[in-house]
């Protein structure tokens, strides 16, 4: 009886533990965002237009950056809490010394975090 009542203990316990250590938060999202010029992110060339972006929301990784269907590029980036959520969807830019444009980040509509591109 004692080893039953210890089996459902260590159960509990284990159970527990990996509610714990799986966070529900952390989900993979997919976002709609414009390219306004056409610009790099690392040394990938990216054209102007529509894109669609797969991330994990809340939690630093890679992404990916979708035309259609078809991939694009996968780039590493971080996440950065904002002061106050975003008014729009809106992509930053940074001058490289060539005069291209790099994407430095990205910010969603109604979020507080933005997402910094490595």
């Amino acid at each position: 009886m004692k080893s039953l009542v210890s089996s459902m203990i260590l159960g509990l316990v284990f159970a527990t533990g990996l509610a714990i250590a799986s966070p529900a938060s952390a989900q993979e999202v997919n976002r709609t965002i414009t390219i306004t010029r056409d610009s790099k992110v690392g040394d990938q060339a990216l054209v102007k237009g529509e894109y669609s972006v797969k991330f994990v929301q809340g939690k630093d990784g890679e992404l990916v950056l979708l035309k259609g269907k078809k991939e694009v590029l996968k780039a590493s980036y971080k996440i950065v809490k904002l002061a106050q959520p975003a008014t729009d969807n809106s992509v930053s830019y940074t001058a490289n010394a060539d005069g291209s444009f790099r994407v430095k980040r990205i910010e969603f509509k109604g979020k507080n975090e933005a997402i910094a591109i490595e």
